[in-house]
């Protein structure tokens, strides 16, 4: 039997570890060769049931009305993890000719998973989604096909906004909610800045009064029974405590760190966490020697070696936060001139095989993936885009020659002259690459009416209204290229734009061409 480790409780609750000899209440009920009573049987069977809940789950309902919407597909997203911050799609439908959706979930007891929908490539604040719950969700009324937003990129800034109709005061999103309108009116009235104002320089609060509404806030909170939301509210105020020296790095890591568990699902712990131990390894730590961090992941690209320097320091002891705090430091060497790329994409996919905390693997698979997933043999994801003629193009048209792949808005004239260059480039490449070029634009027709007014010999398609695939290829500026090989994978994710040096590049992967367009030589 396998002791349940103090780890798991928060700091509030009961340290059950503390009983005699540092045992675990299983480790005592289990010692070897000791016969169990009845009353030590009645107290496994009740320890059993106690944390059983926590192996099933419960149904959560989301009942939404989306005016505006109808139609429409809605989705609902979370982070996978948030060191990496992989997007998660939970779930989608679409919304009826009424407005309205519905969406169950499947969430473990005390589990609270934050997440956020989107309609098309409109995205909503975060929800916070217990168990056993039915949410009433009500989104503003919103004109998504607005011709006024057309130079409006998509994946924009642009949110939605809705209103829970059926939450009460103890509810984890009134709570939350609650607590950072009081957490910003702090921090406004200690800058001497008030609602509406541009966000100047905030001058840094003194500790007296961080520490007075620390104790505001425990005791405004104290009889919520919610542990998510006192995980919450506890690190939030660590965190400021942390950025503005209110408390000292040691003080804090005693308080919120020796001994206590990672809360991997509460954004505000990792957003702690992440503050406290960001550039640890290699650039705050005193204890562990640069060398041997460059030693076993450039040279030796040594797992093992690279864990066994870290425990040099006293605070990465604990084996699962000294490999929660690398994972950290891996996502941000990863652009640092410092470190080999391969060697940590390497060790990370090691770590994700090799170590004994599941859920610390996937986080090193989410990193392996999102740190990658735009590299030089990368594959695109799965799409289907249509042309006006509605013929399709897919990951399967990407064989048995190299493509250029030219994302494009119908509105911008940077993107216009660029395809013009195209157009000449193809003359004298076609036979070695393929050029394609796809609209991003919401409305599918205006692809139509810019091709009547435009003639080009190469292939032009729409996206096709597949947000999803807009996220994962997540192109923010147009136009954007990319070189792909005669098997669909990523060349070159962000290609030099036709008329700044592509002939270069072409030259070197499909052979030496002479290519001149109207007086000037393409790629000088």
């Amino acid at each position: 039997m396998v002791a349940i480790s103090a780890c798991l409780f928060p700091k509030w609750l009961p340290d059950l570890s503390k009983h005699g000899n540092n045992k675990t209440p299983c480790s005592l009920i289990f010692e070897r060769g000791k016969k169990m009573g009845t009353k030590t049987v009645r107290l496994i069977i009740a320890f059993m049931l106690l944390f059983s809940g926590a192996l099933f789950a419960a149904k959560t309902t989301i009942k939404g009305y989306a005016p505006g919407a109808e139609n429409l597909e809605v989705r609902l997203y979370k982070w996978d993890d948030y060191i990496s911050f992989r997007e998660v799609l939970l779930a989608h439908t679409i919304v009826d000719s009424t407005g309205h959706f519905n969406f169950t979930l499947d969430v473990y007891d005390k589990q609270v998973i934050m997440g956020f929908f989107r309609i098309m490539d409109f995205t909503s604040p975060e929800i916070y989604i217990p168990a056993s719950k039915t949410y009433q969700l009500e989104f503003e009324k919103f004109d998504y096909k607005d011709p006024n937003r057309i130079y409006v990129p998509l994946l924009s800034s642009v949110s939605l906004k809705y209103t829970l109709k059926n939450n009460d005061s103890t509810d984890i999103n009134s709570l939350i909610g609650k607590y950072n309108y009081d957490m910003s009116n702090f921090l406004m009235k200690l800058s001497g800045m008030h609602e509406g104002m541009q966000a100047k320089s905030i001058m840094r609060p003194p500790k007296a009064k961080i520490d007075s509404f620390s104790t505001a806030m425990n005791a405004k909170y104290k009889s919520v029974n919610n542990d998510f939301f006192k995980i919450y509210y506890s690190y939030s105020i660590a965190n400021l405590q942390l950025t503005t020296y209110a408390h000292s790095k040691k003080y804090l890591f005693d308080e919120f760190l020796y001994k206590r568990p990672i809360f991997y699902d509460n954004i505000s712990y990792m957003d702690f966490f992440s503050n406290y131990f960001t550039d640890f390894i290699y650039g705050v730590s005193k204890k562990i020697p640069p060398f041997d961090i460059k030693l076993n992941v450039n040279i030796k690209t040594n797992l093992a070696g690279l864990i066994d320097s870290l425990g040099k320091d006293t605070l990465l002891r604990n084996e699962q936060l000294r490999e929660a705090v690398l994972l950290l430091n891996i996502r941000d060497w990863y652009t640092s001139i410092t470190f080999e790329q391969d060697s940590l994409i390497k060790i990370l996919r090691t770590y994700s095989k090799t170590t004994k905390f599941d859920l610390q693997g996937r986080i090193a698979e989410n990193l392996a993936f999102m740190l990658t997933r735009y590299k030089s043999g990368a594959m695109l994801p799965k799409f289907e885009f249509k042309s006006i003629d509605d013929l399709v193009f897919t990951n399967d048209s990407l064989i048995n020659k190299y493509t250029y792949l030219v994302f494009f808005t119908t509105w911008s004239h940077a993107c216009l002259s660029e395809l013009k260059v195209i157009e000449q480039l193809q003359e004298n490449w076609s036979d070695s690459i393929r050029f394609v070029a796809v609209s991003m634009d919401r409305e599918p027709l205006k692809l139509y009416y810019f091709l009547q007014e435009n003639k080009f010999s190469f292939p032009f398609y729409n996206f096709n209204g597949n947000y999803e695939v807009a996220e994962q290829l997540n192109i923010r500026t147009y136009p954007h290229c990319m070189l792909l090989g005669k098997d669909g994978s990523i060349i070159n994710y962000c290609t030099p734009i036709p008329s700044e040096g592509v002939v270069e590049l072409f030259e070197k992967v499909a052979g030496k061409k002479v290519v001149t367009t109207q007086g000037f030589k393409v790629g000088q």
